[in-house]
């Protein structure tokens, strides 16, 4: 069986190939979103690292930047988390990314076998 290699060039590409389309998708405004600076801002990019992340066998990194990239982003779209959301956010996403350290390991370890 061959050991298959993570290649970090494949991964840009793909990312470049879907940040290329999501730009061109808000450029002329596909989804009626209004201007391209009221949603493509920081948080946003920060939001999609954290989601390709997550797919290409980094979880926990990629819960990291979704939860960071989402807390900046709910102010700019006037959405307010309840008090208890509030107190239980960061901690609940702590926990998800060391959940998804753990079973990233557990699934690691399974494979070489």
């Amino acid at each position: 069986m061959k050991d298959k290699k993570h290649n970090p060039g494949q991964s840009i590409g793909i990312f470049l190939i879907i940040l290329g389309l999501f730009l061109g998708g808000a450029m002329i405004d596909v989804l009626n979103l209004g201007s391209f600076r009221e949603y493509f801002v920081w948080p946003m990019l920060v939001i999609f690292v954290g989601v390709v992340a997550f797919f290409s066998s980094n979880a926990a990194a990629g819960i990291i930047l979704v939860a960071v990239g989402g807390y900046f982003f709910l102010p700019r779209i006037d959405f307010e988390l309840p008090i208890i959301y509030e107190k239980l956010y960061w901690p609940a996403a702590v926990i998800l990314a060391g959940l998804a350290m753990i079973a990233s390991g557990i699934i690691r370890r399974y494979r070489k076998n």
